[in-house]
This record gives C-alpha cells, sequence and structure tokens, in this order.
C-alpha cells in the first residue's frame, strides 16, 4: 500500500498540525484503513502489535471532539500500562490542540471518579458499568476495545450486557493484534460489526524476524550468556511465562550482566514506572508476559523466549516488543531436542503461520543451522526409551526431598540433563564405532 499523509485524510487541519508537531506525518497500513471507516462506523481490526493502532482509533476521536460536559469515547483496555500509554498519546495531542487535560480521565477505581464529566475516559471493562452510572454518556459517540482477545475471551462475559446500548447503536470498535479467524465472525455477530479490517500479511509484522535456537549448552544461564555475547543486541527483552521462572534467571544471571533489570506484574506501580524508566538506558530486561502487552519500549532490537507460553497468542505478543513501526527486529526461541511441550508449542506457531529460520547454540557459540529443522519427531525421542527413562527417575529420586528446598527445580533440571547428556555421548560413540571411526574425535559440545 503506497503511503499517504494525514493530510490526505478528511481531519480537521488543526489536528493534522497537531499531529505534525508530535512526528506523526505519514499514515501506517491500519491507520491508512481504519481512520476514514471510523470517522463514519465502527470496525472490527486486527494487525500486529506496533503497527500503529492505538493511532487509528485516537484520531476519529479527537477529530470529532466537541467539549461541552458529556463523554464522547470510552476506551478500554485490560491492563493498566497499555491505558497509561494511550493517555500519554492524548495528553501529548491535548496540549498541541489547546485541549484541557481534564477533559481526560483514567478510571480504574472508584476514587477516581471524578464530579466534572470528562470527554474521553481510559478504563478496565470491569470499571464499565460504574462509568455508565457516574458519567453522562447520551451523547457517546465511540467505545474502543483495544487488546479485545485479552477482554472477550478471558472471563468477562458478564461486561457485554453493560455495552448492549453502545453496540445496538453501532458505537463498539475492536482492536486486537491476535484474533484467530474462526473468533471473527462470533464478534461481528455479537457486536453488531459489519466493517472487518484485517491488516497483515503474516501474523506479526512484517519486519520481525523469527528464530528458532536449538540450545545445546547444558547450562541454561551460561548457554545465554553465550548467546548474547555472540549475537551482541543493542536492547534484549527475555521472556519466561512464570515469575518465578523469570525471577530465577533474572538473579542468576545478574553476576554476567549486573545493569539488568527485572520485570514482573507482581511488581507496585512506581517499581514498574521506574524499570521502564531505567530500560531507556539499560540493554537487557527479564519479564514475564506482563511485559509482552501495554508497555512500548524504544530500540528494542531482540526478544528471546526462554519458554512459550501455553496461549501461543502471547508469543505474538511477545515478538511485538521489536521491530515496532519503521525498525527492524528478531524474536528467538530457545529450546531442546528433548523438550515435547516446548516444541509442540512451536508446532502450533508454525501452523498458525509463523515462519522460522534456525540457529545452533553451543560452547563454541551461536550459528546458523545448515538445514532447516524438521519437527517431525523432535520431543519423542526419549520417550520411547525405557531405559533412559528408568535413568532419569532414578536421578530426579536422588535429589528428592520431603521438604522442598531452594533450587530444588533448577537441581532436579540439572540431575536429567546431566543423564541425557551421558545418554547422548554414548549414542554418538556407539555410532562413531559402528562406522570405523575414531572416538577420540569425538567434539563434546
Amino acid at each position: 500500500m503506497t503511503k499517504n499523509k494525514f493530510s490526505s485524510l478528511n481531519l480537521k487541519s488543526e489536528l493534522v498540525s497537531s499531529l505534525a508537531k508530535e512526528g506523526y506525518e505519514y499514515l501506517a497500513s491500519v491507520q491508512q484503513k481504519t481512520i476514514p471507516l471510523l470517522l463514519k462506523s465502527n470496525a472490527l481490526v486486527v494487525s500486529p502489535t506496533g503497527s500503529g493502532k492505538t493511532l487509528a482509533y485516537v484520531v476519529p476521536i479527537l477529530n470529532d471532539l466537541v467539549v461541552d460536559g458529556k463523554v464522547k469515547a470510552i476506551i478500554i483496555s485490560p491492563t493498566v500500562p497499555l491505558l497509561n500509554q494511550i493517555k500519554s498519546v492524548l495528553f501529548n495531542l491535548f496540549d498541541d490542540l489547546n485541549i484541557d487535560r481534564s477533559n481526560l480521565k483514567l478510571v480504574l477505581s472508584k476514587k477516581d471518579l471524578t464530579r466534572s464529566s470528562p470527554s474521553i475516559v481510559l478504563t478496565t471493562i470491569a470499571m464499565y458499568p460504574l462509568i455508565l452510572s457516574k458519567y453522562p454518556t447520551d451523547k457517546l459517540q465511540r467505545v474502543i476495545i483495544d487488546e479485545g482477545d485479552m477482554i472477550l475471551f478471558d472471563g468477562f462475559d458478564e461486561y457485554i450486557p453493560y455495552l448492549k446500548k453502545a453496540i445496538d447503536n453501532s458505537l463498539v470498535s475492536i482492536f486486537s493484534a491476535s484474533l484467530k479467524e474462526q473468533d471473527i465472525k462470533n464478534i461481528k455477530k455479537v457486536f453488531h460489526i459489519e466493517n472487518v479490517i484485517f491488516d497483515r500479511e503474516k501474523i506479526t509484522a512484517s519486519n520481525v524476524s523469527h528464530h528458532l535456537v536449538l540450545n545445546r549448552v547444558n547450562d541454561l544461564y551460561l548457554g545465554l550468556k553465550i548467546f548474547l555475547d555472540s549475537l551482541k543486541p543493542y536492547k534484549t527483552m527475555i521472556f519466561s511465562s512464570s515469575k518465578d521462572s523469570i525471577n530465577e534467571i533474572y538473579h542468576s544471571m545478574k553476576k554476567y550482566y549486573p545493569e539488568s533489570l527485572l520485570l514482573t506484574g507482581d511488581l507496585d506501580k512506581r517499581k514498574i514506572k521506574n524499570v521502564a524508566k531505567e530500560f531507556s538506558t539499560s540493554s537487557i530486561l527479564f519479564s514475564s508476559d506482563y511485559a509482552s502487552r501495554g508497555l512500548d519500549f524504544k530500540d528494542v532490537d531482540c526478544v528471546i523466549s526462554l519458554d512459550l507460553p501455553k496461549d501461543s497468542s502471547y508469543y505474538f505478543h511477545r515478538a511485538g516488543r521489536t521491530g515496532r513501526f519503521e525498525n527492524k527486529g528478531d524474536s528467538y526461541i530457545f529450546y531442546k531436542e528433548d523438550d515435547k511441550d516446548q516444541i509442540n508449542r512451536i508446532k502450533e506457531l508454525i501452523k498458525r503461520g509463523v515462519s522460522f529460520d534456525s540457529y545452533l547454540l553451543n560452547k563454541d557459540g551461536l550459528k546458523e543451522a545448515k538445514e532447516k529443522y524438521e519437527f517431525r519427531n523432535l520431543g519423542q525421542k526419549d520417550q520411547s526409551n525405557p531405559k533412559l527413562q528408568k535413568q532419569i527417575r532414578h536421578a530426579i529420586n536422588k535429589v528428592k526431598t520431603k521438604k522442598v528446598k531452594p533450587n530444588y527445580k533448577k537441581k532436579v533440571r540439572k540431575a536429567v540433563e546431566i543423564v541425557k547428556t551421558k545418554h547422548r555421548k554414548k549414542v554418538v560413540l556407539t555410532n562413531i564405532a559402528k562406522k570405523g571411526g575414531n572416538v577420540k574425535d569425538y567434539h563434546e559440545d
């Protein structure tokens, strides 16, 4: 699609000028498709993370905004960081347009409610009924549901009846980076949405490259260090699916990278804000999936997934932390040859259209794999070997205790990896001997 300027749209001249002040001159693809439609109607918009969806709905809201003591737009998001990000975008444009900031209100609890009525409300779905009871919404023009998949499919069905009036008047628009195609038909029916903008040629942004890293270093922390030292990325986000796991990884890696940072959802708001600020001058951030949505970090060029979440959609949000707007980025997934769960989740990503290239990581460093890895039988080799499974159970029993002690999981993983390494070495040496080779030539990665 040819890039056009905001000035090419039927927008108020003062809004075009304020967008230019903020550095927005050319329309991103999703904005070019969405803004003209939202000026007239509602829409369901599916577009990758970092493609410019926020501005796609903010511009129509501001273009039609008349300050008269009535709520004109409600923007709903599942996460506070994303709401704060939207708030920042709107405040900057408010200042350029000479709109008083009191016309925008972030409502996260009852104490956030004010006597005067704002023109735009940012809130969570759980607070939406309270907004309706507190503020005059008879002139409501738009209800925007951002990250719609999280709200519509994560147990928030009870709040949909409160949206009925807005739904009946075709005021609800839904934005998402990861809606599955089978969900779109249902959303269109429930929310009375005729217009669907499917703005993605690929499941993730086209400027994000995806890579698989076969990790043959026994120690995860050493392997991660070798990877980072080999690749030397400028700014990296490292993900693990649980806060306990990422905490353990972070504290183990601090000895190598003392200036690295940790971000999980259980940190208080001030700490989260400080970590986000510090990451602007730091190069490595360890995080749970809390940071995969809503937090917009500049210049991230590398994302690493040490494991994959059960819901594959979260991977796309992780990958979307890099390659934002016009920037290039890389997303790497670590896996072991015998990690069945991780491999099955990789297969799911491949089914959903992700194209990977392959790397091999060993003690000598990181190198491109000679061939694209086949996943047909991966993760099943060890399960089909009863003798190896018996050795693994024996190794686990040796480190088991009645009382769970610190680093227990780490000790179990290490014990299992030692058994598997010995098994692999034995298999390789046996094959070398069978072929008449010299076992002294064997090099252990």
